[in-house]
């Protein structure tokens, strides 16, 4: 049985045992999704998710990471809670807030920080099981909201995660046949965007990854801010957007209702002139 099969399997056993992730599901069926265009080249899709709000809102300052369990660690995860063990050193988990369909989390068994480091060959094996799915990763300071322990993420393709043709932001796309190529040419652009940010125990980034034609194809968003200033605005001013991978790739996720009715198109272009790093 591949993975994927695993997968709708592992999906339809917890959501007869787990009514939170199961709610959350039905959810996604009738989530409110709206397009904005600049001309026939640029199109970035609002999705109004209020499941998302823990995630979007999550502190990720020292303190409130020490004070609070990690919900990564498999003694801190819901007994109802089950996975699908992963190149002995994974599980995979239902993601019980989803954003897309078959939204999984995929956490390391240890509890080490969120850093890629070599971990690039893990997320294409991974990839690579999952033809119909994309895998994305976010950094430490790019919308993951447990940074203290290292995880991937995964769910079905959607068009609009798929394409690097967005000149809003930037976006540095690899390509290969070979698995091994892929990986070396993403550590090339690891160590030039490690070489413009030196203070950063990582560079600041997100990545999506997914087969297309049988090739790999690695999506990485340079950043240069975790979060806009209206993130913490007060007032009519606040927009609750938290960047992450999806949303670098043109999905934006918002999970109040008066922030999915009324950002615009200025809000996007602030938004990712504000978190995306040139990379030229």
């Amino acid at each position: 049985m591949n993975l994927q099969t695993k997968i709708i399997q592992l999906f339809s056993s917890q959501r007869e045992e787990w009514k939170l992730l199961d709610d959350n599901c039905n959810e996604m069926l009738n989530i409110e999704v709206r397009s904005l265009r600049w001309g026939n080249d640029v199109e970035v899709v609002l999705q109004y998710n209020p499941s998302r709000f823990i995630s979007a809102s999550a502190k990720i300052d020292d303190k409130s990471i020490k004070e609070r369990k990690c919900f990564l660690c498999a003694e801190n995860r819901p007994q109802v809670q089950k996975g699908i063990p992963f190149l002995d050193k994974y599980m995979i988990l239902c993601n019980p807030y989803p954003i897309l369909e078959n939204h999984i989390t995929i956490p390391l068994h240890s509890h080490v920080p969120q850093l890629m480091g070599k971990k690039m060959s893990d997320m294409l094996s991974l990839t690579e099981m999952l033809p119909n799915y994309i895998v994305f990763y976010n950094g430490p300071k790019c919308g993951a909201s447990a940074p203290d322990h290292f995880h991937f993420q995964a769910g079905l393709k959607q068009d609009i995660l798929l394409s690097s043709e967005n000149s809003l932001r930037s976006c540095l796309r690899i390509e290969s046949e070979s698995k091994e190529d892929a990986e070396e040419i993403f550590y090339d652009v690891y160590d030039f965007l490690k070489f413009q940010q030196p203070l950063e125990e990582e560079p600041m980034m997100n990545i999506i990854s997914f087969m297309e034609n049988s090739k790999y194809i690695i999506h990485v968003f340079p950043r240069r801010l975790h979060r806009p200033w209206q993130f913490s605005a007060e007032g009519k001013a606040q927009l609750l957007v938290s960047p992450g991978a999806l949303d670098m790739a043109g999905m934006f996720i918002t999970p109040r209702k008066e922030d999915f009715d009324r950002i615009d198109r200025d809000d996007i272009e602030d938004i990712y002139s504000q978190v995306s790093r040139a990379i030229i």
